[in-house]
């Protein structure tokens, strides 16, 4: 088949990584796979797909294939309208209304998502959002990653100096939570317990972090492979995110690198078993430290925790999930849509 992703912008985030892998996945299989972008920058991540950087979306910049896949609300209507394949899915990451900073482009997303084409959703808790609002069918394509990618040898895990504990995401961005962590941070510090805090951000350091926390070492903009390293420099990952996210990658690169984590309890992150991963209330910062604390103390606890996380994660590997997305988009066969 020929599947062309229509992608709003190249520029660095989990979302545009799913994509990627997701298009790369396909042409691995075979299929003349390519991506249509507005912004085809991409320093931060190799691809192997072809990119063809466009003005807009339109029937005269939309190659005519087999599959248009509309990869956020902005590239739905458009690509619907432009009519250049013979099927269109909307591909959703998350629910884009729940995010605060969008609130001005709730009609914009709602007729987004009230295009009759069949819906991709990265996990089953949207189906509660969207099945009663809009047409489908759905279809559920679990989180996944490459776990050979992250997964550390044996030799390699740090063991030196002050424990790390990682935070990664756009403080900017109130759905991360990241004000949450680093309160937890501060608490963690002012009960005298000696560690680094190592930040990752797309984006440039922002001053406001300082009135909170000020991170040891900040990380703007990395790479896909400065970030592998970057996990297995960590002997702790929090992530604090609120329940508007989706399902981010981190806490499952974390856990394929062999990282403990604690997150949030979130509906998204209902697939990883409790007995992987360590919980908290989302904005909980006394939780969450808390929870940091039992972990770093105990290195029995880190342990199983690092074993289990290397098991549970097996299960997200990246070839599962693109079997069944060709078998979706395949024309000729049929697959059970989500219910």
């Amino acid at each position: 088949m020929k599947i062309v992703y229509v992608v709003e912008s190249l520029e660095i985030s989990g979302g545009v990584k799913v994509i990627v892998e997701h298009a790369e996945g396909l042409a691995d299989r075979g299929h003349d796979v390519s991506i249509v972008t507005r912004d085809p920058r991409h320093d931060w991540i190799p691809i192997r797909v072809p990119i063809q950087g466009v003005h807009a979306f339109d029937a005269t910049t939309l190659p005519e294939a087999d599959v248009h896949v509309a990869t956020w609300f902005p590239t739905v209507v458009p690509t619907v309208k432009a009519g250049r394949a013979r099927r269109i899915f909307h591909l959703s990451q998350g629910y884009e209304v729940t995010s605060p900073n969008l609130a001005d482009r709730i009609p914009e997303i709602e007729e987004a998502y009230a295009q009759a084409v069949p819906k991709l959703l990265i996990s089953r808790h949207l189906l509660a959002l969207l099945q009663p609002r809009y047409p489908g069918p759905y279809f559920v394509l679990p989180q996944a990653i490459r776990v050979t990618d992250y997964t550390p040898p044996a030799a390699a895990r740090r063991t030196a100096g002050p424990p790390v504990i990682g935070v990664v995401g756009p403080f900017e961005a109130e759905s991360k939570g990241i004000r949450v962590a680093l309160r937890a941070a501060r608490r963690l510090r002012d009960s005298g317990f000696d560690f680094l805090l190592s930040r990752v951000s797309q984006l440039p350091f922002p001053e406001a972090e300082k009135a909170i926390f000020l991170a040891d070492r900040y990380l703007s903009g990395a790479s896909v492979n400065q970030m592998v390293s970057w996990y297995r420099g960590l002997d702790l990952f929090i992530h604090p995110s609120f329940g508007g996210e989706g399902f981010p990658l981190p806490p499952l690169e974390a856990m394929a690198s062999g990282v403990p984590v604690v997150l949030t309890s979130i509906a998204s992150f209902d697939p990883i078993p409790a007995d992987a991963v360590s919980r908290v209330t989302p904005g909980d910062d006394a939780g969450m430290a808390a929870a940091a604390a039992a972990l770093l103390g105990d290195p029995a606890l880190c342990e199983r925790r690092r074993t289990r996380g290397l098991e549970v994660v097996r299960e997200f590997d990246l070839p599962n999930v693109i079997e069944r997305l060709e078998k979706i988009i395949a024309s000729k066969t049929r697959v059970s849509p989500a219910r």
